[in-house]
């Protein structure tokens, strides 16, 4: 069973949880837990990451919309997510 925290009640507050969240799950060792915790891990995972995708384009379309990556002296939200995630140059769809 899934306990249900309090929800965060600001944008960085959430962040922060879900990094402690993500943290904790990527030290834990899943060889002590339970197959059933395992099962739970993985279908959970998969629903963080669906939402993961929707919050992304969000996002990145309010950012592209308002021009955020022009702060940085970026010339293009791509460049801004190259230069400043240091992601790979092959970004589909960006």
């Amino acid at each position: 069973m899934i306990s249900s925290a309090a929800p965060p009640s600001s944008a960085t507050e959430a962040l922060g949880m879900l990094k402690a969240a993500m943290g904790y799950l990527a030290a834990a060792d899943a060889t002590a837990m339970p197959a059933d915790t395992q099962a739970l891990c993985l279908q959970m995972l998969e629903r963080a990451n669906s939402i993961s995708t929707a919050a992304r384009t969000s996002v990145l379309a309010a950012f592209t919309s308002g021009q955020g990556y022009s702060a940085d002296a970026d010339y293009s939200p791509r460049a801004w997510l190259i230069n400043r995630t240091r992601i790979t140059k092959d970004i589909p769809g960006a």
